[in-house]
């Protein structure tokens, strides 16, 4: 057939092709529906080995079973991850219970048993306990990714890397997609029921129609540029529309959940709490006009500016003539410069024995990094700032890195840890009982690498505020601050 005649017959393709869709493709027939194959069963217990007349040399086909994930496959087949999906590459994309996939023939096993999972809930208190108190397991929901990549384009190495090659900028897709794979895993081994789909994104197209045969839906869009035309999109049933760093503007009755505070966020509550405090507010800045001084002086109209040069040195005698005696200095430090925080930073502890200094940094991105500048500094100068992250969770992170490394054999970034806590979350929003705002509304979850406490900005949007203020203090190492 052309694909002319192929929509023709398949009127409901032409919007989007969909996984799940049904084609006509008979001759004869002039009919077509937008039928969706039924969700797949998480309860039945089909027989694992097919017939050995499936077999193909060294392999045979193998149905996957409930549970069973991309990292308990690769344990049975005694292959690495990149071993098994390169035999499967739809793999790649997702893990579906009754697919059929090409495993090594001395797998034998007719069970369910598969290699446990990394818990990340259980590592101290579970603060998610509201939401796995209500887990629905029966109902099927709908999640999607608006990403650079169709689900054939994620599943090969060869096309991947060719798009990645042309444009550096889409590796971040693929390690959000990984990490986003981590918690489908995760996800499946609660024994929750969903369908997953990537809509690869079409700036020429300013509508997106997503017919789902579920009724609660969600669609992740993570890092749109500027240039990016954002499509209006529409839904035959119930879709959440989450915002990963792309900053979507609402567009009909959407609503739109920022899913990571937004850097003015950080800044705002920092100096908000600062404010609270009987103490001077000293901004020192290497430019010739502080970066946030409106934003400053809005919440803190007595604050002062100092300029360092280009370097980080203060002018002769321009710290000890800023600084009180009488009372606490916080030192608001309001540079991307390594060396301007390094010089500054020695300036500032030369004078702690007459002053008593505290250093603030209004976003935790501009922080040094540990292999650049010792936190002895920070701990020195009780280094007060915003945290996206919860810094003392060290084992939760450290179980995901390993994890991680362990599937992938590299280890993560920001964007793969953005991938998994956010994926993570709304799978487990949309298992409940209520719908996805009212979880939105009533409930603050925590995971290895974000909080997630939504607040409604106004009618179409929520945004994520779940932001730490932290403190280094020389002894106890990090503290959160009211």
């Amino acid at each position: 057939m052309t694909i002319a005649e192929l929509e023709n017959k398949n009127p409901h393709i032409v919007d989007m092709l969909m996984a799940g869709h049904r084609l006509n493709v008979d001759n004869s027939s002039t009919n077509s529906q937008d039928e969706t194959l039924s969700s797949t069963n998480t309860t039945e217990n089909s027989v694992t080995e097919i017939s050995a007349a499936s077999s193909n040399g060294d392999y045979r086909d193998y149905v996957i079973q409930p549970k069973e994930t991309l990292y308990s496959l690769s344990k049975k087949a005694g292959m690495t991850i990149s071993e098994l999906t390169t035999l499967n590459p739809k793999l790649l994309t997702s893990v579906n219970t009754g697919d059929v996939i090409k495993m090594p023939t001395n797998v034998v096993s007719t069970t369910t048993d598969t290699v446990a999972e990394v818990n990340y809930e259980e590592t101290g208190i579970n603060k998610n306990q509201a939401l796995y108190d209500n887990l629905v397991t029966e109902t099927a929901n709908g999640i999607y990714f608006y990403t650079p990549f169709s689900s054939e384009e994620l599943s090969s190495p060869e096309q991947r890397d060719k798009m990645i090659n042309a444009n550096a900028d889409l590796q971040k897709y693929i390690d959000f997609f990984q990490g986003a794979q981590i918690a489908i895993d995760s996800a499946k081994t609660l024994n929750l029921n969903f369908d997953v789909t990537l809509i690869k994104k079409n700036i020429g197209k300013p509508q997106l129609n997503i017919e789902s045969p579920h009724q609660k839906n969600a669609i992740l869009v993570p890092f749109l540029d500027n240039a990016s035309h954002y499509p209006a999109i529409t839904s035959n049933e119930n879709l959440s529309i989450i915002d990963i760093e792309s900053n979507i503007i609402p567009k009909d009755s959407s609503k739109v959940y920022q899913s990571i505070p937004s850097d003015n966020f950080q800044k705002t509550k920092t100096l908000n709490y600062l404010a609270t405090q009987n103490a001077q507010v000293i901004v020192v800045s290497d430019l010739e006009e502080a970066r946030n001084k409106n934003l400053i002086l809005n919440i803190i109209p007595n604050a002062k500016f100092l300029k360092v040069d280009k370097a980080g040195f203060f002018e002769a005698n321009a710290l000890e003539n800023t600084l009180r005696k009488d009372k606490l200095n916080y030192l608001v430090l309001d540079s991307e410069k390594t060396i301007v925080f390094l010089n500054s930073t020695t300036a500032l502890m030369s004078q702690l024995s007459d002053f008593n200094i505290q250093l603030v940094m209004l976003k935790s991105s501009l922080l040094p990094k540990q292999s650049e500048v010792s936190d002895m500094r920070y701990r020195v100068l009780r280094l007060i700032f915003p945290s996206i992250t919860d810094p003392r969770n060290k084992k939760g992170v450290n179980d995901f890195e390993r994890h991680y490394e362990d599937i992938f054999e590299s280890k993560p970034s920001r964007y793969s840890e953005l991938g998994f806590d956010v994926t993570l979350d709304i799978l487990l929003r949309l298992s409940q009982n209520s719908s996805f705002e009212n979880t939105i509304n009533t409930v603050i979850s925590e995971h290895p690498h974000l909080k997630f406490e939504y607040q409604k900005s106004n009618d179409s949007i929520y945004s994520n505020n779940g932001i730490r203020i932290m403190q280094y203090h020389s002894n106890e190492g990090l503290m959160e601050l009211d």
